[in-house]
C-alpha cells in the first residue's frame, strides 16, 4: 500500500481503532457494576459473577500473542472484521445468558474477539504510518483506556437504574455494527501472505503462564480473598513463565520476539509504564467505592462527580500532541509523574467535607495529568521500533496495558484490606492510595536513566 494511501487513512483508522478500544475497556470495566442485578436475576451470589469478569480479562490476555501471527497469515482485514464480528455476536449471547455458567461461556467468546480486534487494528495504525505521525496516531487512539474505566460504573448505574442488565451488551451492537461498516470502507487492504510456522510451545506456555497470573491477582482483587489460592496460581505463572521466556529467547521464530526489549524506549513501557499505569488505574476503581461506602454518597452522584475526572482526561488530549512536539519525553514524563504524586496524595485524603466544587476541581487537574502520562508512555513505545518487529512490540505493548488493568484492581483491594485492618474503615481507601503513590516513585528509576534524547525519532 502506498504511503500517501495510508496517510489519507490514519484519522480515520485511529478513530476506528479507538471505537474498537472503548467497546472492549468498556466490557472489561462495566461488569462489577452490575454484578449484584446479574446474580439476583440467575438467583446466585453476586461473588459467582467475577468469574465471568476474570475469564473475559484472561482470554484477551491470553490470545493476544498469537493476534498478530493470525493478521501475518490470513491479512489483516479479515482477522480484523472476524473479530468485530465475533464480538458482537458474543455480545448478543450474553446479553440473552440465562445461567451463570452460559454467561461465562460467552464472556469467554467475548474475549477471543476482543483479544484480536484491538491489537490488530493497532498494528494497521503503526504499520501505516511514518515516525513522524505516531504522536497524532497515538492521540487519537488512546483515549479509550482514559475515558473507558471512569465511564463505566456510570454508564453501568444508569443502565441498571433505568433498563435491565442485558443492556450492557446489547449496547455494543449497534457500535460493533456501525464501527464494521465503517471498516469496510476505510481499512486499508494488507493482504495475509507465507508466515513462518506457528511456535505452539511458545504459544502454550505463554497462555497458560499468563492464564494463571492473571487468575492469580484477580483472586487476590475479590473481597474475599483466598490468599493460598492466590499464591498457587501465581507461582504456577511464574513456574511456567520462566521456562517460556528461555524457549522465547532460544527460538529462531518465537511466537514474540523479546529482543524488542532490549530498546530501552521500549522497555521503559513495560517497566515504568507498567507501574505508572497500575497507580494511574488504582483511581477509576477506589473512587467511586471511596465516595459511597466513606462519604455516603448515592451511586448516582458518585457517578456524577466522577464525570469531572473523565472530562479532564478527555479535554487534556487538546495539549499532549503540542507538548510533545515541543518539550522531550523525558522532561514530561518526569513532570507528569512528580505532579501524580501530590495528587494521589490529596485524592486520598479526601474528606467529605470538603466542597464539591474543590473535589471536582481535584478529579479534574488529575484527570488531565493521568491523561498526559498514559499517552507519553503509550507514543514512545514505538520510538526505534522498527516495522520488521512492529508486530512483536504491538502484542508485547497490548499485553503491557492489559495486565496494568488487573494487577490495578488486585492491589488496589489488597491495600484497602491492608488499611482496614491497620488503620480502620476511615483509612482504608487511603492505603490505596499510598501504594500508588509507591508505584509512582519506583517508576522514576529507568524514567530518569533514560537520555534526554529518548523519544527525539518521534518529535522531528
Amino acid at each position: 500500500m502506498a504511503k500517501s494511501e495510508n496517510r489519507l487513512e490514519i484519522g480515520p483508522v485511529a478513530f476506528l481503532v479507538a471505537g474498537l478500544m472503548f467497546m472492549e475497556f468498556l466490557d472489561g470495566s462495566i461488569l462489577p457494576t452490575a454484578a449484584p442485578t446479574i446474580a439476583r436475576s440467575f438467583h446466585t451470589l453476586s461473588e459467582q459473577i467475577g468469574i465471568c469478569a476474570t475469564s473475559y480479562m484472561v482470554t484477551i490476555v491470553i490470545l493476544i500473542p498469537i493476534s498478530a501471527w493470525l493478521a501475518e497469515k490470513f491479512g489483516v482485514r479479515k482477522i480484523l472484521f472476524g473479530s468485530i464480528t465475533l464480538f458482537v455476536l458474543a455480545s448478543l449471547l450474553c446479553a440473552i445468558s440465562t445461567s451463570v455458567l452460559e454467561l461465562t461461556i460467552m464472556r469467554i467468546i467475548q474475549g477471543i474477539g476482543a483479544a484480536t480486534m484491538v491489537p490488530v487494528g493497532r498494528l494497521i495504525l503503526m504499520r501505516s504510518v511514518d515516525k513522524s505521525q505516531v504522536i497524532r496516531t497515538i492521540s487519537y487512539s488512546v483515549w479509550p483506556a482514559l475515558a473507558a474505566p471512569v465511564i463505566a460504573p456510570v454508564l453501568g448505574g444508569f443502565i441498571i437504574a433505568h433498563a435491565s442488565w442485558r443492556w450492557i451488551f446489547l449496547i455494543n451492537l449497534p457500535i460493533g455494527l456501525f464501527v464494521l461498516l465503517i471498516g469496510i470502507k476505510i481499512v486499508p487492504h494488507i493482504s495475509g501472505g507465507k508466515v513462518e510456522r506457528l511456535d505452539w510451545n511458545g504459544f502454550y506456555g505463554t497462555a497458560i503462564s499468563l492464564g494463571f497470573l492473571v487468575f492469580g491477582a484477580a483472586e487476590l482483587g475479590t473481597p474475599h480473598v483466598n490468599i493460598l489460592v492466590s499464591l498457587l496460581l501465581i507461582a504456577l505463572g511464574v513456574g511456567i513463565g520462566v521456562p517460556t521466556i528461555r524457549h522465547l529467547k532460544r527460538t529462531e521464530k518465537p511466537l514474540v520476539d523479546l529482543a524488542v526489549m532490549k530498546i530501552q524506549t521500549f522497555q521503559l513501557n513495560s517497566s515504568s509504564g507498567l507501574l505508572f499505569r497500575v497507580s494511574q488505574n488504582t483511581a477509576p476503581f477506589v473512587l467511586p467505592l471511596m465516595f459511597q461506602d466513606k462519604f455516603g454518597w448515592s451511586p448516582q452522584k458518585a457517578g456524577e462527580i466522577l464525570f469531572f475526572y473523565m472530562l479532564g482526561n478527555l479535554i487534556f488530549k487538546v495539549f499532549t500532541t503540542p507538548l510533545m512536539k515541543k518539550f522531550a519525553f523525558k522532561s514530561l514524563i518526569l513532570w507528569a509523574t512528580l505532579t501524580s504524586i501530590p495528587l494521589t496524595l490529596a485524592l486520598g485524603i479526601l474528606g467529605h467535607s470538603l466542597p464539591i466544587l474543590w473535589i471536582a476541581i481535584l478529579l479534574f487537574i488529575t484527570g488531565g495529568v493521568r491523561s498526559l502520562g498514559m499517552t507519553l508512555y503509550n507514543t514512545i513505545t514505538f520510538a526505534d521500533i522498527d516495522q520488521e518487529v512492529m508486530s512483536h512490540a504491538n502484542s508485547l505493548s497490548n499485553m503491557v496495558q492489559q495486565l496494568a488493568a488487573v494487577i490495578a484492581v488486585a492491589a488496589a483491594v489488597i491495600a484497602i484490606n491492608v488499611g482496614r485492618a491497620m488503620a480502620g474503615t476511615n483509612y482504608q481507601f487511603t492505603f490505596a492510595f499510598i501504594f500508588a503513590i509507591g508505584m509512582l516513585l519506583v517508576s522514576l528509576g529507568r524514567v530518569l536513566a533514560l537520555p534526554s534524547s529518548a523519544g527525539d525519532s518521534l518529535r522531528n
